[in-house]
């Protein structure tokens, strides 16, 4: 037995510089780090007593095998794209051909996703003209599916226009279509029953779907349908106790993007009736001391659990609610305070919920009929402000901490921490703190690993 493809497997990039490969699939770890091309590491052939056939070419679907277990690598493990692909047959994965559409529109669009990010990622103009050819082919795949609702399933296209919006947030085409495609979500889930659509799928479908549907609401200053009582319920059926913590906060969400929504339908409105804007306003000033309130008690009984860190000390409970005190940076934890990852990212989603509830806060208008209470009001503004940077950098010392572990940022991070450093950042962004100075820094140097383009754009 003779071994013809000689002593290095490596790839060739690596080979033909003279280096050491570590013959690492698909991409090699050198390649990787440098940008370079890489063919992955060459195989083995061997005759036995006979003369070598010729290798043949590979098959047509070998590329798209690549892609596929590329996009699994560079994901959220266990999120919704690396869920949907799991839970599909490899074989339906693999159109033949480049731009042949596949048997359904979601295995298109997963395809075109994962054929134009290697592309891209691995500067192949080819590999992701072909990957922007299979994503217009998905698109065009969808707009019949939503025409004539008998030629697909419903999860066909919810999971179809799942992967259109992770595809647009990641590499954009358009400025906001990923937004588009993640309020085009919350109206097909409009035409499901909660119950049994929750009840069916993988969790990581679920919290991917929950992700984008309250992220685009909130963006675009729309009422969530997940903010409507049949779908919490649905939600928090068969839920555990930490998955429970986690949806507390998403209901918070929720209910804050109908709260904008209802805020600025008043301001876009001419109300005739001053008594019945004014009742308006009360009312949803009082919804949202509500939901602070409620975030309040939640990060108590969290912090118990967790932290170990006096409840004085919170965000959320500033001097005009609960006399914190005048120091600002007297409720931010320190990096050490925090166990674990998780309890980072759950500690990240709690402060997103809070920096909208006091955004909606601070969106009321101060009463001028009376002096007394207008001063007060500008006065509360003022504090719910301090809450708000609080917060945000409470958002900062979760994301050093998340980098200390993991040494880098990128699309593999849970979807909430690119949000709330999204949020943080409008907040930070003339901060002179130790964290806003550290943030703008970061995102300077690595504005690219941050997936929220609406967002950082502005840094350009």
């Amino acid at each position: 037995m003779v071994n013809i493809g000689g002593r290095s497997r490596g790839c060739l990039t690596c080979r033909n510089s003279r280096v050491k490969c570590d013959e690492g699939r698909p991409v090699c770890r050198r390649c990787r780090r440098l940008n370079l091309e890489c063919g992955g590491p060459r195989g083995m052939a061997f005759i036995i007593h006979e003369k070598a056939a010729p290798l043949s070419s590979p098959p047509s679907t070998t590329g798209f095998d690549v892609y596929i277990c590329y996009t699994k690598s560079q994901l959220l493990r266990g999120g919704l794209m690396v869920s949907a692909i799991n839970d599909t047959k490899a074989d339906d994965l693999m159109p033949v051909g480049t731009a042949v559409a596949s048997r359904r529109v979601s295995h298109q669009a997963i395809m075109g996703f994962a054929t134009l990010l290697f592309g891209i990622q691995h500067k192949q103009p080819d590999t992701a003209r072909q990957g922007y050819v299979m994503h217009g082919v998905a698109l065009r795949q969808l707009n019949h599916a939503l025409s004539d609702v008998t030629r697909h399933s419903p999860d066909d296209v919810i999971l179809a226009v799942a992967a259109l919006a992770i595809s647009e947030l990641l590499l954009p085409t358009t400025p906001d279509s990923c937004w588009t495609h993640m309020m085009g979500l919350d109206r097909l889930l409009d035409l499901q029953d909660p119950v049994s659509f929750w009840s069916t799928k993988s969790p990581g479908f679920c919290k991917g779907i929950r992700f984008m549907i309250v992220a685009a609401a909130l963006q675009l200053g729309r009422p969530s349908i997940l903010a409507r009582p049949e779908w919490k319920r649905a939600m928090r059926a068969n839920a555990s106790c930490q998955e429970l913590e986690g949806q507390d906060l998403y209901d918070a969400l929720a209910d804050c993007s109908v709260l904008l929504a209802e805020g600025n339908a008043m301001s876009s409105a001419e109300t005739a009736d001053p008594t019945m804007a004014k009742t308006q306003q009360d009312d949803k000033e009082r919804q949202a001391c509500g939901l602070l309130r409620h975030l309040h008690q939640w990060r108590q009984n969290w912090n118990c659990n967790y932290l170990k860190i006096p409840i004085h000390t919170l965000p959320g409970n500033s001097s005009w609610s609960d006399g914190r005190g005048e120091d600002p940076e007297a409720s931010i934890i320190t990096i050490a305070a925090i166990p674990n990852l998780p309890a980072a990212t759950m500690l990240m989603l709690y402060n997103l919920a809070l920096m909208h509830v006091l955004r909606v806060l601070r969106s009321q208008s101060p009463d001028e009929s009376s002096t007394r209470d207008f001063v007060a009001q500008v006065e509360t503004a003022k504090s719910m402000r301090i809450d708000e940077r609080i917060a945000a950098r409470e958002t900062c010392r979760c994301t050093q901490y998340y980098l200390s572990v993991k040494g880098r940022l990128d699309a593999s991070a849970p979807e909430v921490i690119h949000w709330a450093i999204a949020v943080a950042w409008e907040i930070l962004r003339l901060d002179d703190s130790a964290e806003g100075i550290w943030m703008r820094d970061f995102l300077a140097r690595r504005s690219r690993q941050v997936v929220a383009p609406s967002y950082l754009s502005r840094l350009q």
